[in-house]
């Protein structure tokens, strides 16, 4: 039997999207940036990661997907094009506006899917706003942060970092052609932050967050490994939290 497709909201008529609303199906919003990633990965991998984990997830939760946000907030590789698209002020009025604006059109749970570690500030102060104020399912899924779980287990090493194992696993996973093995050189790609000494542009963009540890690995069947037990994880969370909604009395409140 072929896999089940996504259910992408830009495609469907408001006949269908009715249907969605009526079912109160689940609607995950992917958000990501453009952003350097190494020579490697390309600059859209964010966004790429934030989409392809949205769209697995979606289908085990009979969801559907909005329209990506594909520009966010950059720090530390702000100088390095393309960067810093968005102020946090800005980002966060625009996202919570996005947002609600979903919610007050009739979606009750909404899944953002970040995949920028930059966002993830501004996206947590939208998340307990909205919370006060609607009677929302909100969820922010920081991917990476799940997936470290899994890292020694499969590639027997410490969690990488920006542009290191894990996102050089999904990429590999899901857009194999866009990896460009060759492109990338230990010694010269790879910066692992002090806090004795902040440097803008740093040296590397490949930011390893342990000297000598989670560093890319081009193995498609470990990357392979890798995204599966990230989704079955997430899939099995997002589960237990979205038949949670009714445990109390009243279920969705502000």
């Amino acid at each position: 039997m072929p896999a089940k497709p996504a259910i992408f909201l830009k495609n469907l008529n408001t006949l269908e999207v009715e249907q969605l609303l009526s079912r109160e199906a689940p609607l995950f919003l992917p958000i990501g940036t453009l952003e350097a990633h190494g020579r490697h990965l390309p600059v859209g991998t964010d966004t790429l990661c934030a989409e392809k984990i949205a769209e697995r997830l979606s289908i085990g939760l009979d969801a559907a997907i909005a329209p990506s946000l594909e520009y966010g907030i950059t720090n530390v590789l702000a100088q390095t094009s393309p960067a810093s698209f968005f102020s946090e002020e800005l980002f966060e009025n625009f996202v919570e506006k996005i947002i609600d604006t979903f919610r007050l059109q009739g979606f009750k749970t909404i899944i953002v899917v970040n995949g920028h570690g930059g966002n993830r500030d501004a996206l947590k102060r939208i998340a307990r706003r909205l919370s006060r104020v609607r009677p929302t399912g909100l969820a922010v899924i920081n991917w990476w942060l799940i997936s470290e779980r899994f890292v020694e287990q499969i590639y027997g090493c410490k969690p990488g970092g920006h542009a290191a194992v894990e996102e050089t696993a999904a990429i590999l996973n899901f857009f194999p052609d866009l990896v460009k093995k060759e492109n990338y050189q230990s010694e010269s790609d790879d910066y692992t932050p002090d806090e004795g000494i902040w440097m803008y542009p740093p040296p590397g963009e490949v930011i390893i967050d342990h000297p000598g540890s989670g560093q890319p690995d081009f193995s498609a069947e470990k990357a392979a490994q890798f995204i599966d037990k990230t989704v079955d994880d997430l899939t099995i969370r997002l589960k237990k939290w979205l038949a949670s909604f009714n445990r109390i009395r009243g279920g969705l409140r502000p």
